[in-house]
């Protein structure tokens, strides 16, 4: 690859990865007035399982515009050191937000079967939690592979959308937010897609590949939303 073509993925995933941070700060602006500027505009009392939740989550975030970052400014030193942080990372994201998932299961259905309980986990988003973390481990499995590891976690972020999209739409309305989530995620996979096949003059299957896992995990989760009652 050219030094030129370099910055310019560099820039792509990078310009990326602030996109995603902004989706989710932006989605989760409710969740923000309460935890980040609670000092201030706060008005809802939080848990510490919701102090947990959010700190994990932004730090999550914050770790993966650092690695763009890094990979941009080409300090493939520091972003390997922070990658080791970045796996043990994902690896409670992965925990917590099935532990949450399972909670919010357990409130909706008490003492719900294991149809139900696996209906709801999908209509949960917990499909797309698991497409995340398939990515992940494919990412560490190609450590070795930079173009392949940057474009694998990219889809682990895209992946990670579907809850802060769903808060978003719903700022602004309540109809359709299914549909609407729906349409986000498909436009936002698409759209890498091909700007990365525009950057490099081709179709990179680790990123064209989770695409497609990405937007097969949320159209089973809007058929699971519609059809469960």
């Amino acid at each position: 690859m050219s030094t030129a073509s370099g910055r310019a993925g560099g820039s792509l995933f990078l310009g990326a990865a602030i996109a995603i941070a902004v989706a989710v700060f932006a989605g989760f602006a409710g969740f923000a007035r309460n935890y980040y500027l609670r000092a201030w505009i706060g008005t809802r009392a939080i848990t510490p399982m919701v102090h947990v939740h959010g700190l994990v989550m932004t730090a999550w975030i914050v770790l993966f515009v650092i690695q763009a970052l890094l990979v941009a400014k080409h300090r493939v030193d520091l972003h390997r050191g922070l990658g080791i942080a970045g796996a043990g990372l994902a690896a409670v994201v992965f925990a917590l937000s099935v532990y949450t998932i399972a909670g919010s299961i357990q409130r909706q259905q008490p003492g719900a079967g294991a149809k139900v309980f696996a209906e709801l986990f999908v209509a949960f988003d917990g499909i797309s939690l698991l497409v995340f973390a398939c990515l992940v481990i494919a990412a560490l499995a190609n450590r070795r592979r930079p173009e392949s590891r940057k474009r694998l976690m990219l889809g682990a972020g895209i992946s990670l959308l579907p809850p802060a999209f769903g808060l978003l739409v719903a700022y602004f309305t309540h109809d359709n937010v299914e549909i609407a989530v729906l349409g986000l995620m498909y436009a936002s996979a698409i759209a890498c897609v091909l700007l990365d096949s525009w950057r490099h003059h081709r179709f990179h299957p680790a990123l064209v590949v989770p695409a497609l896992m990405i937007l097969a995990s949320n159209q089973l989760t809007y058929v699971a939303q519609i059809v469960t009652p």
